[in-house]
């Protein structure tokens, strides 16, 4: 079989043993110490150090990265990246080769990686890493463009300091200490999570996990305390799912585990569903030389949204597949409004994709 090509992604790794850099090899990647790491046939390169616990301890398994990928390719989540791309291309950040450098901490598939390359307003370098060495598999095969990686998230990442311009961790365990490390200064933090009424119908009906309470306040305390003030737009969309739609939403994530097959034979549907998450923008702080901190903040970043504001995205739009045509709506905070619970907020629905 002849040599894999580099991807440019892994230029953003590192050795996950002596943290010295990796460079591509014929088959591997390997660093000044011989530590050498081979990429598998489809393209990805398993990272995690033997001593950690193996893939298929954690993450997701064949059965849910199918039904994931079923579900999203209907298009329901698309609008996800569309809100993230609308908020950073408006940042003008100056990027490192005129790229941007993009790492999807939990890519399962690589969709979400797939559809942020396509709408940012620079060409993307992308990398995923995931503990699951199935989704890497599937990702790597569906997106030879973009590195994969399998690493623990919830230990060092096998990642350069300051080597991101944006993280994005989208339904993901969240390292927050790990963000700050490897996003470079400016760089931007797109953090996704289920709102409290996401598949509310779905829970009700078929008994699923509750949503943890709480966990918006937290998320956003951490993240003001290693990246910067967040801005927070909450994304709400109604839909009927029926049949297949409806078993991938319940199967395609940790409900799977949990659920009977005559639970399953009754998701016929159509059932009205909600779909509410939560989109947590933050960008990295960029620490200006004294002199200039002293004169009023020239170094600071010029694009951050001050404490108890909020902008909308755009205006009114339809967005989704046009199997689902569906009305997405956005609310966005900022960390003053959400912890005060007032404050001003603007509704507008997500851009169409470019």
């Amino acid at each position: 079989m002849a040599p894999l090509p580099p991807r440019p992604g892994y230029a953003m790794l590192r050795c996950p043993i002596c943290r010295l850099d990796l460079t591509a090899a014929v088959g591997a990647l390997t660093c000044r110490n011989r530590h050498s790491f081979d990429f598998a046939r489809e393209g990805y390169v398993n990272l995690l150090r033997a001593r950690r616990r193996p893939p298929s301890a954690g993450g997701d398994n064949s059965e849910q990265l199918q039904h994931r990928e079923a579900f999203l390719q209907r298009g329901h989540f698309d609008a996800v990246a569309a809100a993230i791309a609308a908020r950073v291309n408006r940042t003008c950040a100056v990027l490192a080769g005129g790229c941007w450098r993009v790492v999807d901490a939990g890519s399962g598939t690589g969709h979400h990686l797939g559809r942020i390359a396509v709408m940012l307003d620079a060409p993307v370098v992308g990398l995923g890493l995931d503990i699951a060495r199935e989704a890497a598999r599937r990702a790597a095969r569906r997106w030879p463009q973009h590195g994969f990686a399998v690493t623990d998230l919830w230990e060092e990442w096998p990642v350069k300091d300051a080597a991101a311009d944006l993280v994005m961790s989208i339904f993901a365990p969240k390292n927050f200490a790990e963000t700050a490390r490897v996003l470079a200064p400016g760089g931007w933090l797109a953090m996704v999570y289920p709102g409290p009424n996401h598949l509310v119908e779905l829970s009700h009906a078929f008994g699923l996990m509750r949503q943890h309470q709480g966990k918006g306040r937290h998320y956003a305390d951490a993240v003001c305390r290693y990246i910067g003030p967040p801005t927070i737009a909450q994304l709400t969309c109604y839909t009927v799912l029926k049949g297949d739609g409806i078993r991938d939403a319940l199967l395609m994530g940790p409900n799977a585990r949990h659920l009977n097959q005559s639970t399953l034979e009754a998701a016929n549907g159509p059932l009205p569903v909600t779909f509410d998450i939560v989109v947590l923008l933050a960008r990295k702080r960029i620490i200006a030389p004294a002199k200039t901190r002293a004169r009023g903040g020239k170094g600071e970043p010029s694009r951050q949204l001050k404490r108890g504001t909020a902008r909308s995205l755009t205006n009114t739009s339809r967005y989704g597949s046009p199997s689902v045509r569906n009305r997405w709506v956005s609310v966005l905070t900022t960390l003053a409004a959400e912890q005060e619970r007032a404050g001003s907020s603007i509704s507008a629905a997500v851009p169409e994709p470019r």
